[in-house]
């Protein structure tokens, strides 16, 4: 996927060629809690963006499945 080469950090307008990524816990009140990735400006450290982590997601899908499959 190609990042648009105009994209820029709508907090410093530093041109975003890289994000740095971390873990962070998304959770719901009272619900559910995942494994989630948040994103940030490299300049300025903002956060652009959190999203379910595709990793994650996959291995705990994985993980029920077999244990559904055992019963």
């Amino acid at each position: 996927m190609n990042m648009p080469s105009n994209a820029k950090c709508p907090k410093c307008d530093a041109l975003i060629t890289r994000v740095t990524a971390g873990h962070v816990p998304i959770e719901i009140p009272m619900g559910n809690s995942w494994n989630g990735i948040a994103y940030a400006c490299p300049s300025c450290k903002s956060l652009l963006g959190v999203q379910i982590d595709p990793i994650a997601i996959k291995e705990d899908i994985v993980t029920e499945l077999f244990k559904r499959l055992r019963k």
